[in-house]
C-alpha cells in the first residue's frame, strides 16, 4: 500500500521542522552523501585536515590535552600526517572518569553541553559530554547509514531497543510527536521480551508497515525465533534490518534473515562517539564513518597493519565540547584490506569481537535484557562499581564497590530487580573493594548463567 505521507514528510514536514529549529542535520547529511564516494586520496586529505583541527583545538582549549601534549614535547604542528596520531596518548574510560572536567573545552559551559553516560571495563559508568552541533551531525551520520538498508527519509522505521534514555520520548508528548510524526520512528521496548509483548510487536509492525527495523542483536534474534515458531506467515515486509549494540554472529544473522526475508546489516557504534561503522547490502565489511572519525586498531599506542587484531581506538573529529582523541573503546577488531563493490571509498572494518548482552530469565520464564539492570545504577554517585550476575532462577548476586556500605540505599534497586525477575528471587549483595576485570579485558555489567528457552 502506498504511503501518501512519506513524500510529504520527506520534502515538507521533516525539513521545515528542523530548519525552523536551526538544526543542520539535513545540510550535514547531504554533504555526507557526496563524501562517501570521494576518491580515497581526497578522503584521507579531509581526515588529516580534521585531525589537525581537533588536535589544535584540544591543545588550545582543554587542560588535559595541553598538559599531556606538553609532557611529550608536542604541539599541534607535530601532526603532519595521519600516522603522526601515534605520537598522542590513548584516551581511556578511566582517564575520563578521573579527569573529565579537564577534558571539557573552555569555550563551553558544562550546562550548555549534552550529558550522557556509558559502561566499560571499570564497571563504573563513564559520564561524558558532547556539544549540540556534534549531536546533530550524529543524526546526519545515522540518516546516511540507515539509507543503506533500503529505508529513506519520510518512511517509517521501528526500533527494538532498550535504552531508557533513548526511548524517553514516550514520556513527553512533544518528543512523542517528533518521534512518531516527524522522524516516523516507532519504539518497541526490548527490555522485556515476553511472548505477549512479542505478539504485540508482530501486530504493531504489521499495522505500521515500517521499511526498516533497528535493534539489539540479541533482541532481534529472540524476536526472530518467536516469529518463526508462532507467526511463520506474518505480513511484516521490510527492506532491511540493522543490528547494533551487540555482537551479531552468523547464526543469529541467518535466523533473523530467515524470519523476515531481508538482509540484516551489522552496525558498530558507541555512545561516546556515535556511529562508527556499518555494513551496506553488499556485506563486505563495515564501512567506517571515516569523514567524521578516524579509526585505528592498536597494540598499546601503536597502530597495527591491516588484518591484524587489536584494540579499536577512535578519534572524533567534531566534538569540540569534549574532544575524544584516540579513545579506546575496549573492543577488539581488525581493519579489512577488502574493497566493497558498492563503490563507496569509506574503508572497511573487518570485524568487531565482543559486545554480548545476556538476557536474564525471570521466575515466569520472561526474558529481560541485561541492559535494563545496567540503567538502574546510572547517576548513583556513591556506587563506584557494580556487577549483577544471575546464577540460577532463584539467585542473583549483586557486587558493589561503594563509599557507602548502607544496604538502605540499595533497597529501590533490589525492589526493581525483584519486580522484573520475581518476588521470590534472592538478591545477594556483596560489597567488595574492587571487581577485577576478566582476562578477556571485557567487563560485563550484567551476566546471566541461565540459558533462555526459546518458544
Amino acid at each position: 500500500m502506498f504511503d501518501l505521507y512519506a513524500p510529504i514528510n520527506r520534502y515538507m514536514v521533516y525539513p521545515l521542522y528542523y530548519w525552523k529549529n536551526g538544526d543542520k542535520r539535513l545540510y550535514y547529511w547531504r554533504n555526507l552523501e557526496k563524501q562517501q564516494y570521494w576518491e580515497l586520496s581526497k578522503l584521507e586529505e579531509h581526515q588529516l585536515a580534521r585531525l589537525q583541527k581537533i588536535v589544535k583545538y584540544a591543545y588550545e582549549h582543554t587542560i588535559y590535552y595541553r598538559r599531556v601534549m606538553s609532557e611529550r614535547g608536542l604541539t599541534p604542528d607535530s601532526i603532519k600526517n595521519l600516522k603522526d596520531i601515534e605520537k598522542l596518548p590513548v584516551l581511556t574510560k578511566k582517564i575520563i572518569q578521573d579527569h573529565g572536567d579537564e577534558l571539557l573545552s573552555d569555550e563551553y559551559k558544562k550546562s550548555d553541553l549534552i550529558q550522557d553516560a556509558s559502561g566499560g571495563s571499570t564497571g563504573k559508568p563513564t559520564v561524558f559530554y558532547k556539544d549540540l552541533d556534534r549531536h546533530n551531525i550524529r543524526r546526519a551520520d545515522q540518516i546516511r547509514h540507515d539509507r543503506w538498508s533500503g529505508w529513506d527519509l519520510g518512511k517509517r522505521s521501528a526500533l527494538i531497543w532498550g535504552a531508557q534514555r533513548d526511548l524517553k520520548s514516550i514520556q513527553s508528548t512533544k518528543e512523542h510527536v517528533i518521534s512518531r510524526y516527524i522522524a516516523r520512528h516507532w519504539e518497541l521496548d526490548a527490555f522485556e521480551m515476553t511472548n505477549e509483548k512479542m505478539a504485540s510487536f508482530v501486530q504493531e509492525l504489521e499495522a505500521i508497515r515500517p521499511t526498516m527495523i533497528l535493534g539489539y542483536a540479541n533482541a532481534l534474534y529472540t524476536f526472530a525465533i518467536y516469529v518463526l515458531n508462532n507467526f511463520p506467515n506474518h505480513k511484516i515486509k521490510l527492506q532491511g534490518i540493522i543490528s547494533s549494540a551487540e555482537t551479531l554472529s552468523q547464526e543469529k544473522r541467518q535466523v533473523i534473515e530467515r524470519a523476515f526475508s531481508c538482509k540484516v546489516l551489522n552496525r558498530y557504534g558507541s555512545r561516546e562517539v556515535g556511529l562508527i561503522a556499518s555494513e551496506c547490502k553488499d556485506q563486505s565489511g563495515l564501512h567506517i564513518n571515516a569523514d567524521n572519525l578516524l579509526v585505528e586498531v592498536t597494540a598499546g599506542e601503536v597502530s597495527l597493519p591491516v588484518g591484524e587484531r587489536g584494540d579499536i581506538v577512535v578519534t572524533d573529529f567534531l566534538n569540540m565540547g569534549m574532544p575524544f582523541i584516540r579513545y579506546r573503546l575496549e573492543d577488539v577488531g581488525f581493519m579489512s584490506k577488502d574493497k566493497c563493490d558498492c563503490g563507496r571509498s569509506l574503508p572497511l572494518l573487518g570485524a568487531v569481537e565482543g559486545r554480548t548482552g545476556d538476557f536474564f530469565i525471570s521466575e515466569s520464564g520472561t526474558m529481560i535484557h541485561g541492559e535494563y539492570f545496567t540503567h538502574l545504577f546510572y547517576g548513583i554517585e556513591k556506587i563506584n562499581q557494580f556487577q549483577l550476575i544471575q546464577h540460577d532462577l532463584q539467585t542473583v548476586e549483586l557486587k558493589i564497590v561503594s563509599t557507602d556500605s548502607s544496604l538502605l540505599s540499595l533497597e529501590p534497586i533490589v525492589a526493581k530487580i525483584k519486580s522484573m525477575l520475581g518476588s521470590n528471587i534472592s538478591v545477594d549483595i556483596v560489597f567488595q573493594k574492587e571487581i577485577p576485570t576478566p582476562k578477556s579485558g571485557k567487563f560485563l555489567f550484567t551476566m546471566s548463567k541461565v540459558k533462555p528457552t526459546y518458544r
